[in-house]
């Protein structure tokens, strides 16, 4: 007879906790990070002594509720992100860490299946540099529909990422297809579906205040999130989107 190794009880037990305990991480990462995004939009509404104030009583209350490792991880973020208060653009930072921390207290119980991916990393590979070229196609798509619709506020965009500082722009081809993917594809598309996805992802672009840079980000979008829906791996859809962003911004800043 054929017997069926397992882990132990007490194995098992450790398991759930050190899981416990990365979700709680990330969960109070994801309040660091939502906090400093949320109060960026309303600079100096809050003064730094009252906020201060706020974050230690928020460290104290998770210390209790959580434990001393939140606590810290919330602690040890939030220092962070008030020292870097004043750096422009770095909402955008928070705005990325906040995906990214978001989805993976969802994502960590399946994080094996994720790393994993589809394959080996040379398909994985392969794959992304293959959705990149169907994002290339589909941006050509969108912008000659774009022209025939006699939209002509690509300038906006130019004019925002020929002013973003480096590390912005390093961030844009570097955490962002990481935080993005996460979220929007491998968080959402399994349980909201595409088309919302799809709709969610091209809102967060509606901030360059471009309607073509709205539309380009709905036909974007969509091809990622078909991409994940039938691939469920990340991976290929964050090398695209990497690559994507590299030429664009590229593209951007040498040729326009």
């Amino acid at each position: 007879m054929l017997s069926i190794k397992t882990g132990s009880p007490a194995e098992s037990a450790a398991t759930t906790r050190r899981n416990r305990m990365h979700k709680q991480l990330f969960l109070t990462l994801f309040a660091s990070s939502f906090i400093f995004l949320v109060l960026s939009y309303f600079p100096d509404t809050v003064p730094d002594l009252i906020l201060i104030s706020l974050l230690l009583v928020g460290v104290i209350l998770i210390a209790k509720v959580l434990g001393k490792k939140p606590a810290l991880a919330f602690g040890a973020s939030a220092a962070i992100y008030f020292l870097l208060g004043g750096v422009e653009y770095i909402s955008t930072l928070y705005l990325h860490m906040s995906f990214l921390s978001f989805a993976l207290y969802f994502l960590w119980p399946e994080r094996q299946k994720l790393i994993s991916g589809c394959g080996s990393t040379p398909k994985r590979i392969g794959y992304g540099i293959l959705i990149f070229g169907i994002m290339l196609i589909a941006a050509i798509i969108a912008n000659l529909l774009i022209h025939a619709a006699g939209i002509t506020d690509q300038d906006k965009v130019v004019g925002i990422v020929s002013a973003l500082p480096i590390y912005v722009i390093i961030m844009a081809f570097t955490l962002g297809p990481i935080s993005e993917e996460l979220f929007f594809r491998a968080f959402l598309v399994p349980r909201v579906g595409v088309p919302v996805s799809t709709i969610m992802f091209a809102l967060v672009h509606a901030a360059y205040g471009s309607i073509a840079e709205l539309a380009g980000a709905l036909f974007l979008g969509f091809v990622l999130a078909n991409a994940y829906y039938f691939l469920r791996d990340p991976l290929p859809c964050i090398i695209a989107h990497a690559l994507f962003n590299l030429l664009s911004i590229s593209l951007i800043l040498w040729v326009y």
